[in-house]
């Protein structure tokens, strides 16, 4: 039965932190970065688009930065869950673009609970909530839209995704994203719903909210200031976004902060 040695879910670090295990984790490891990190995999330097996750063999070299504040589910586990499938397609070292990541933070904040709770019947609960979440992984890396974009499109797309989200402040447009994989709007736009479950839009608006959040939690910079640098010029019409996407105002938002610290 798999062990972890730690487990956290929304894990939040400052800008700036940096992971860096030269010679690994003695067991397996897997992280969700909710947000942005440059991260290095066999030599390779990438910057991940929200929502990447990965699962780290034993011993194998760990490092990653945040340019910005990080938020992250992670554990340590000893070994992986018996009865998975064996045509699950879980590659480790690798990193994984899952269509649905909301379903992850969930399951991670459930074994957490039971990890802390050491309650009768915990280790197996943990056991088959890992389960789970590793073949809702699969299942969501797996769909068919994989395969009716070829690899040079995909590859375009994530392309893109890492330029938009380290350039948020941008005035990004369909018809400029579409003409950077190259493809025309139509087409562009039906790919890139195919292969993240969301229009370029409605993905990018959420990466700028995400960031929003961020700077809303961890800074003391003024909405105003926070809107600009991320590509509003109407103050209104980013306080409309913000409230959309979660539910109450940027200061409201910050409000919910100072009372809970």
């Amino acid at each position: 039965m798999p062990l972890l040695y730690g487990i956290r879910h929304a894990w939040p670090e400052q800008a700036g932190f940096c992971l860096n295990r030269r010679k690994g984790y003695p067991g397996y490891s897997f992280v969700h970065f909710l947000t942005s990190v440059e991260i290095v995999i066999g030599g390779v330097r990438t910057v991940t688009p929200n929502h990447t996750c990965i699962i780290y063999a034993p011993g194998t070299p760990q490092y990653f930065i945040a340019r910005q504040p990080l938020v992250h589910d992670w554990f340590h586990f000893s070994e992986m869950p018996e009865g998975l499938p064996e045509c699950l397609d879980l590659p480790l070292d690798t990193l994984l673009y899952p269509r649905q990541p909301e379903l992850i933070t969930a399951i991670v904040q459930e074994m957490e609970s039971e990890y802390f709770s050491r309650k009768s019947g915990s280790n197996r609960l943990i056991m088959l909530k890992m389960t789970e979440l590793f073949i809702k992984l699969s299942r969501s890396l797996s769909d068919e839209y994989t395969a009716v974009i070829d690899t040079t499109t995909s590859e375009g797309l994530r392309r893109l995704r890492s330029e938009v989200l380290l350039s948020l402040n941008h005035p990004w447009t369909v018809a400029e994203m579409a003409a950077r994989i190259p493809l025309s709007e139509s087409r562009f736009y039906t790919v890139y719903k195919s292969f993240y479950g969301t229009s370029p839009m409605e993905d990018l608006i959420r990466a700028r909210i995400d960031s929003a959040k961020n700077a809303l939690l961890f800074t003391d910079r003024t909405i105003s200031s926070i809107a600009e640098s991320l590509g509003y010029n109407n103050l209104t019409h980013f306080i409309r976004q913000f409230r959309s996407f979660t539910g109450m105002s940027p200061s409201g938002y910050r409000r919910n902060r100072d009372n809970n610290s």
